[in-house]
């Protein structure tokens, strides 16, 4: 069967690369898991060996490459069977096993021509190079013509795995391939470059927009927080709403305490270092007897408690006659803290969030001083997550980062 399908420049050169191991590194939208796609089609059309696809999760494998595959396939009319139970789509007389990445031991038992590893520079460097050569000894199904390759796409996230192999001390066998995402805009929707321009600051752009490997861990977490500029005198008044974020912890509960006033948040008191969720509804009932609460929790509550009983901390908070605003599951730190530095002070220079100094030391504290780690995560060792993250459970829900959907079928088959 011959199959023929178009795609961007980089789309191109990572689908028809003769290197053992190229990488499409790139920004947002560029279309890295398109040119995996294009590769995967080429190869399985053309070698005829059987192919690995490896994502972060299965939630992930099932809410991404499943939908994709299949939209290509069905667009192609090419015939295919899917089999969720094994992970694994059957086409032209090979398999396609779809495994992750996030417990590099368990990829084993068994072997294919050819890989596709999909978002590698998400993983911490140490898990990413366990992962790759686990992955690369897969790689052991004899080919009738060619070599057994690697390849990659995926976003830049700093000096990691992906920068050491591919761009800093790089072997003949490794080839880097840049995309930004201008490459892909006409498959994009409108506003969509612009609304990452208008979100994440500069080094940010240089990663998520034009792909390029740039120190994003270098200073502070929310480098748009200025203690003046941010400051407010606001209070909580009598029967006004709260909306608190919550963090839990057994013996360092953390709980942020906001009102929200012609659309913009204050943080006005803070709650820190309290044994449990029952000791933190004990006090939020003694401060505020009058005020209707909305928490913001950490979704994780949803499933775990503080205190280890059998009640959730989230069930917890409801039957104390709280409201709940709280996701079926966290989303990406990275966007957490895009949405608190936006909320602080975004390009144009408004400002949506502030705090009261005095009522709130320790979140102004917090969002002041807490540094990268060396994997490039926010800190946890200095003293300052647990507020900030109870913080920035209540803004990424009050201000979230939205973008319209990217097309999932970018391009035009033929």
């Amino acid at each position: 069967m011959r199959v023929r399908a178009k795609g961007t420049i980089p789309q191109v050169q990572l689908a028809n690369s003769t290197a053992r191991f190229p990488a499409m590194v790139a920004g947002f939208g560029a279309g890295k898991t398109q040119a995996l796609m294009l590769r995967t089609l080429k190869l399985i059309f053309g070698e005829g060996q059987d192919i690995a696809y490896y994502l972060p999760s299965y939630p992930l494998v099932r809410t991404i490459a499943y939908p994709r595959f299949g939209e290509m396939f069905d667009s192609l009319g090419v015939p295919y069977q899917l089999n969720k139970h094994e992970h694994t789509i059957q086409v032209n007389g090979k398999m396609i096993i779809f495994r992750t990445m996030d417990n590099p031991d368990a990829i084993v038992g068994y072997e294919v021509g050819d890989s596709m590893v999909d978002e590698l520079d998400t993983l911490p460097k140490d898990k990413a190079r366990d992962a790759w050569n686990k992955i690369i000894a897969r790689n052991r199904q004899k080919k009738r013509t060619g070599i057994n390759t690697v390849a990659v796409g995926t976003t830049p996230e700093g000096f990691r795995f992906v920068y050491e192999k591919w761009s800093k001390n790089p072997t003949e066998s490794y080839e880097l391939i840049r995309a930004s995402t201008y490459s892909n805009q006409a498959n994009l929707p409108d506003g969509y470059i612009e609304a990452l321009e208008e979100t994440y600051p500069s080094n940010l752009l240089q990663a998520y927009l034009m792909g390029e490997f740039v120190n994003l861990t270098a200073g502070v977490v929310y480098t748009n927080y200025d203690r003046k500029l941010c400051n407010t005198d606001a209070v909580a008044q009598e029967h006004e709403p709260l909306h608190i974020g919550m963090d839990f912890n057994v013996n360092n509960m953390a709980a942020s305490i906001h009102v929200m006033r012609g659309g913009k948040g204050y943080a006005v008191d803070e709650i820190i270092g309290a044994a449990d969720t029952p000791a933190v509804i004990d006090i939020i009932k003694a401060r505020y007897p009058n005020n209707p609460v909305i928490v913001y929790p950490d979704a994780s509550g949803a499933a775990a408690s503080s205190t280890n009983a059998s009640m959730s901390d989230i069930k917890m908070l409801k039957n104390a006659g709280f409201s709940m605003n709280a996701p079926r599951k966290n989303g990406r730190i990275k966007d957490r803290v895009a949405a608190v530095n936006k909320a602080l002070c975004d390009p144009k220079g408004n400002r949506m969030y502030y705090v009261n100094v005095d009522k709130c030391p320790n979140i102004a504290l917090g969002l002041e001083q807490q540094a990268y780690d060396k994997n490039g995560e926010p800190d946890k060792t200095g003293g300052f997550d647990h507020m900030n993250d109870a913080t920035g459970y209540f803004i990424v829900r009050q201000f979230p980062i939205t973008f319209d959907r990217i097309i999932t079928a970018p391009q035009r088959w033929s």
